[in-house]
């Protein structure tokens, strides 16, 4: 079939909108003959796209049109409608190439109000790709509203539509319940996604001119009793995406004010993990969920500048590490799943008091209950993946900088006592000769876990020595001597870790050529020089003075 002209396309348009306007409706055989003019549904949906952002030029209403063929011709449009427009937006509203010289294109109301429905409106699995369509544009168009400072105000109409949709999905019938619970969940990921662009946005989400949206979601998550669990859970997922850092969602500090000060978050989750002021016990259904979600707020609080929140939100902050403490010594892990939230969640909680006040720091360095639970490696002795998480976890808590682009997050006497507490929780043994005995172990996944903490340790000066000196009882067990010989790891990732070591130990401000022979330094070097691949085995004696 022959392409069409713009004049013709505009006329068959400009037929179908009279009648449209004229009648309130087209009937089929008016489709018909519009789609037969404009090459198909497809050629439709192309000519109406072009005019949809600059409404002042577009007698015919080209939103209009497109809203009608969605909604009396949902099998045949919705698809292609979600997908053109997704791809329009990401074209037109691309930050990184639009030309400042270029039209001005204009989001209109009524156009978002179109794409939040697209994102609700899917009834089943088989669907999921236009609720995919709509997300992806809205959020385009949110980011762009972001880079321009906020003139068209597309967040805030964007939140007020989506809470109004929400308000009316909380309001079907039993039948519908299923599909409700589905739409909902995609209004919060969008508004997850639109928080994580910066600190307005976030700002907007809890606020009642943005319809209170976030409390929408925190009454979901948190209301108890709560009637739909599984529903719950979601809801508990979707808020743990706002303590989510990377370098394209940097933690503002909005949104650290949030998740570190809101007392209805910190008292629904609380009340789900058995620590509240009500006598209630750990949620069997959604306790785990709600323990995750503290956990990622205790790493917020450590990683988050002292002056970024205001005094009275880290005194609320200091509160939930209280009730979190006691929450954690009242928990039984049980199987590898929940022992590994434990693990994550006790080191999290220790790292945070331990960069807390001097109180918090000395109350949770006293709790032996807790660092034997969190420590103890025997207790795992045939779970390489559980010891592993041991011992990354103490590493990141010791030196979170080989982590984390931030400064040390706590002190030299935090650290050592940690170490020292390693050893303890393992029959009272010297904590060097533990994490030298899981260096050696034959499952990777532990070596890996202990070339963490090695490495940890080789950067703080506090504990170089420590390692450097140790010989073990009968000195067959050298720090110096495991290290440089090489032949004891055979994987790549292995060598790659240990070179992380090595790294470590050899930056200027350690210092430590006067600590082991001068053989032993210039193999260091050596290696230092060559990289990771280098290899050698060297003997003992070559590692003392």
């Amino acid at each position: 079939m022959s392409m069409v002209s713009p004049s013709e396309a505009e006329e068959a348009l400009s037929a179908f909108a009279a009648r449209l306007k004229n009648e309130n409706s087209a009937s089929s055989s008016d489709l018909s003959i519009l789609e037969s003019k404009l090459c198909g549904p497809d050629g439709v949906v192309t000519a109406l796209i072009t005019k949809l952002w600059l409404p002042q030029i577009d007698p015919n209403n080209s939103l209009s049109i497109l809203v009608h063929l969605v909604g009396k011709y949902p099998n045949k449009y919705m698809n292609a409608v979600a997908s053109a427009i997704r791809h329009d937006i990401e074209h037109k509203f691309d930050t990184t190439k639009m030309d400042t010289t270029e039209q001005r294109y204009e989001v209109s109301d009524a156009l978002i109000l179109a794409l939040a429905k697209l994102l609700v409106a899917p009834n089943s699995d088989t669907q999921t790709g236009i609720a995919t369509d709509a997300h992806a544009g809205l959020l385009a168009l949110c980011k762009f509203d972001n880079h321009e400072y906020h003139k068209a105000g597309t967040c805030q109409k964007l939140f007020q539509h989506l809470a109004t949709l929400w308000k009316y999905l909380q309001q079907q019938q039993k039948d519908k319940i299923r599909e409700s619970s589905t739409a909902q969940m995609r209004i919060a990921a969008l508004m997850i996604d639109v928080c994580l662009l910066g600190g307005k946005e976030i700002a907007l989400a809890l606020s009642d001119d943005a319809g209170g949206i976030m409390k929408k979601l925190l009454d979901l998550a948190l209301d108890f009793p709560n009637k739909d669990p599984l529903l719950q859970m979601t809801a508990l997922d979707a808020l743990e995406g706002l303590a989510v850092e990377s370098k394209n969602c940097p933690m503002t500090t909005e949104r650290a004010e949030f998740l570190l000060g809101n007392d209805k978050l910190h008292n629904g989750l609380l009340y789900l993990i058995g620590s509240s002021s009500e006598d209630v016990q750990f949620d069997t259904i959604n306790g785990y969920a709600a323990l995750r979600l503290v956990t990622e707020i205790c790493r917020v609080g450590i990683l988050s500048s002292s002056n970024s929140v205001v005094e009275s939100t880290k005194t609320k902050f200091n509160a939930l590490l209280r009730s979190f403490q006691e929450a954690l010594h009242a928990l039984e892990p049980r199987g590898e799943s929940e022992r590994l939230s434990y693990i994550y969640a006790v080191s999290s909680l220790v790292a945070s008091c331990a960069t807390s006040t001097e109180e918090m720091s000395k109350s949770i360095l006293q709790d032996t209950t807790l660092l034997h639970g969190w420590l103890s490696l025997f207790s795992r002795s045939s779970q390489p993946k559980l010891k592993s998480s041991i011992l990354s976890s103490l590493s990141q808590v010791i030196e979170p900088a080989i982590w984390q682009d931030k400064e040390d997050a706590c002190s030299d006497y935090v650290s050592l006592s940690l170490y020292h507490a390693f050893g303890e929780a393992n029959n009272q043994r010297d904590p060097t000769e533990c994490v030298l005995s899981s260096a050696k172990s034959p499952f990777v996944e532990e070596r890996l876990g202990a070339y963490n903490l090695l490495r940890a340790m080789a950067s703080r000066r506090c504990c170089v020595r420590m390692l450097l000196l140790y010989k073990g009882d009968d000195d067959n067990s050298i720090f110096v001597e495991w290290l440089l010989n090489q032949d004891t790891e055979s994987t790549n990732e292995g060598r790659q870790a240990r070179f992380k070591i090595l790294e470590s130990l050899l930056a200027d401000v350690n210092n430590i050529e006067g600590l082991i022979s001068t053989k032993a330094f210039r193999e260091m070097q050596l290696w230092m020089k060559r990289g990771p691949a280098h290899t050698t085995a060297v003997p003992w004696n070559l590692a003392t003075e």
